[in-house]
């Protein structure tokens, strides 16, 4: 016989000799007491030794037996009952029992302070409350027919059961592991209980001083407020409901390639070491409500990852906290709530993909987070949402490049650092309204069928580009927004018609800190389109629910806006052509004023007046952006009142006297004609040589008024000379 250093002997089992059992009585040697444990229950039975008997032999050999004595593999035993015992021997040898089957083993109360080989043993029921197990259990491929009870027991040593089937209920609430677990491989066919169980592990022996490693749980397991240290399920299947309710993992957890079939749920777990979900799948909804994540463990490049996993229902991570964590190429079916969630570090979704809603809808983004190439089939909420960024961890604080958005992308209030949204892909409404930029955003949206419609109506952005791609334009809703140094573009370099696909609504063009909106780059479209940004080209049978409709009054603050904007950069060519477009507006809107039946008369009448004025300023020097026209109208305006002069009879008869229509024609009336004009430049210049004057009274009124026009006039061309100048 051979020792394996552990003190139990590797091979050899006690050959009991008859004779020494038929001597055996209750007081005898260890020896003979072994020889009646391996009899048989039969042998036993034709020796009258009852099961007390049995009982006491097996107390014998196990407080005074040697390691020969102990060795009791193989053995058929009845009931054992060590309640409220001190069972501990003579030596520190195990009592072996592999292979052996026991009717049921009850030692509630008892203390145990030798170790246990149960290895490929049989046993019925199996109590252990309140024990306390000082030295290890050793059981693997054991097979427990009956309940396994160990509730608030205290297990010193290392518990193994390795490969071990668990027929029955699997209970070991509020119990201690104060060493080494592994229940690899294991069975459970009856519900598994650890609620409030403490796995510490304290030998380091293990990489892990908990494993469930490829364990199958076909019932409940139930390990609601449990504390492990560090632990593995990976490959774990639970075929029924899984229940970490407020579990604690001090250490690392990993659960890579389990199975959860059921219902997992994992509401306000604490995670305080890194934490491994790669490749799970989650065939039931999963619920990680409130759960905590925190790592610094470094046995992962994340301190939590989820990566390629699969959940298959409804998956609940409101409120839960996470630092660097993985959601890459990980499958939604279900619809995924992140609501108030918070991501205290990076944050990877990279190629996931969303088939339901997927709701962050006020979450906490406080570095990086990378929604590269995420496909989003069904609606995605990120109302709220903070992305702070700054990590470095992506070149932008947030990325959905190349992303996907099957059905509506909600954005409404997000606050974002900087973003990267190019060559993203919109299949339904898509709301950034009241979105806040702080640096930078760069959009180049393309439709997923029909009229992508990107609503900013409200939104901040600080700098950054909107392109529009080379086929399919996208159509843009700046209505009350805040611009700062943004750039237009167009993929395919054609700017012809680029302005046509964004609505300017009272649209601010903000200076944020020297980041200043410009216009200079649009000259050309502009030029070419009247200078009007108002216009925006609406799709077929499109009926929009608009923040701010394009009344006049709507689209003169428009200008002004544009105007002041062109002013900041420098570009006066530009303000001076926006203050026209605002002129024109501000027109109509005094003319619907004018029209507008409710108002006072005396309102109707300023406000006809201010039209009037504006018209006139229009028509004569377009507001101080003609200086040509009003040049032109200074020098010709004195010959409209030339027909009057020489063809309107006795009342506008002047010095320079009167004809026909009929002798217009001759050399004499080409002669009177001059003189008219020649005295209608003297009325209008004020000159007064004293030979040509008025001798009609209506010639005189004319005469007069020529006077006051010149004047008018005159300071109509130093008002457009000078407003030229400036640009």
């Amino acid at each position: 016989m051979t020792d394996r250093g552990d003190g139990s002997p590797d091979s050899g089992a006690v050959e009991a000799p008859g004779a020494a059992a038929d001597a055996w009585e209750p007081g005898d040697g260890p020896a003979a007491a072994a020889a009646v444990l391996h009899l048989s229950p039969d042998e036993r039975a034709e020796q009258g030794i009852d099961d007390d008997d049995v009982r006491e032999a097996f107390l014998t050999v196990v407080r005074e037996g040697d390691a020969d004595a102990k060795d009791l593999r193989g053995v058929e035993l009845p009931a054992i009952e060590l309640d409220r015992l001190t069972v501990e021997g003579a030596d520190r040898h195990p009592v072996d029992l592999r292979g052996a089957t026991v009717e049921s083993l009850s030692a509630t109360f008892a203390t145990i302070r030798l170790p246990l080989r149960l290895d490929e043993a049989t046993l019925g029921e199996v109590t252990l409350d309140e024990a306390h197990v000082e030295e290890a259990i050793l059981a693997d491929g054991a097979t427990v027919t009956g309940d396994f009870e160990a509730f608030e027991a205290t297990f010193a040593g290392d518990v193994e059961f390795e490969g071990a089937t668990f027929e029955g209920r699997f209970d070991v609430d509020e119990s201690t592991f104060t060493n080494d677990v592994s229940f690899d491989g294991a069975t459970f066919e009856g519900v598994a209980e650890a609620r409030g169980a403490e796995f510490y592990g304290a030998s380091n022996l293990l990489d892990d001083n908990t494993s469930f490693t490829g364990a199958t749980f076909a019932d409940l397991a139930d390990f609601r407020q449990t504390t492990f240290g560090f632990t593995h399920f990976e490959r774990a299947t639970f075929a029924g409901e899984a229940d970490f309710q407020e579990a604690r993992f001090d250490g690392d957890a990993e659960f890579d390639e389990a199975v959860f079939e059921g219902f997992a749920d994992f509401d306000e777990a604490r995670f305080d070491g890194d934490t491994g979900f790669a490749d799970v799948q989650f065939e039931g909804d999963a619920d990680f409500r409130g759960a905590a994540f925190s790592g610094h463990e470094r046995a992962l490049d994340e301190d939590v990852t989820f990566e390629r996993s699969t959940f298959a229902g409804d998956v609940d991570f409101r409120h839960a906290r996470f630092r660097f964590v993985t959601f890459a190429e990980v499958a939604f079916e279900g619809v995924a709530h992140f609501e108030e969630a918070e991501f205290d570090a990076d944050a990877t979704f990279a190629d996931a993909r969303f088939a339901a809603e997927a709701d962050f809808d006020e979450t906490r983004f406080r570095e990086d987070a990378d929604f590269s190439g995420v496909e989003f089939a069904a609606r995605a909420v990120f109302r709220g949402a903070e992305f702070a960024g700054g990590a470095n961890f992506l070149e932008d604080d947030l990325t959905f490049e190349a992303a996907h958005f099957g059905a509506d992308a909600d954005f409404h209030n997000a606050e974002i650092t900087s973003a990267n949204f190019v060559d993203t892909a919109f299949g339904g409404e898509i709301d950034f309204s009241g979105a806040r930029f702080s640096e930078r955003i760069d959009f180049e949206a393309s439709q997923v069928e029909g009229d992508a419609w990107v609503d900013f109506t409200r939104a901040k952005i600080r700098s950054g580009e909107i392109a529009q791609p080379a086929d399919d334009w996208v159509r843009y809703d700046l209505t009350l927004a805040s611009l700062g140094d943004v750039d237009l573009v167009a993929a395919d370099g054609d700017h012809r018609r680029l302005l046509d696909f964004f609505r300017f609504c009272r649209t601010e063009f903000t200076e944020f800190d020297g980041h200043e909106f410009d216009f200079s780059g649009h000259r050309q479209y502009l030029d070419r389109n009247a200078w009007a940004i108002h216009e925006f080209h609406e799709p077929p049978d499109a009926d929009p629910d608009y923040a701010l409709e394009m009344t006049p009054e709507v689209i003169e603050t428009t200008y002004l806006k544009a105007k002041q904007s062109a002013a900041a950069v420098g570009d006066m060519k530009v303000a001076g052509e926006f203050r026209v477009k605002r002129q024109q507006f501000s027109r109509k809107e005094n003319l619907s004023v004018v029209r507008d039946s409710s108002a006072s008369t005396w309102t109707r009448v300023k406000n006809l007046g201010r039209a009037a004025e504006n018209y006139f300023l229009g028509v004569t020097c377009g507001h101080g952006m003609r200086p040509i026209r009003i040049g032109f109208t200074f020098v010709l305006a004195p010959l409209l009142y030339v027909p009057l002069y020489a063809f309107g009879g006795d009342p506008f008869r002047t010095a320079a006297g009167q004809l026909s229509v009929a002798e217009a024609a001759t050399a004499e009336g080409l002669a009177t004609l001059f003189e008219v004009a020649r005295f209608s430049y003297i009325s209008y210049t004020t000159i007064g040589y004293g030979f040509l004057g008025p001798e009609g009274r209506a010639a005189e009124v004319l005469a007069a008024s020529e006077a006051y026009l010149s004047v008018v006039l005159s300071a109509l061309l130093v008002y457009a000379l000078v407003k030229r100048s400036e640009m």
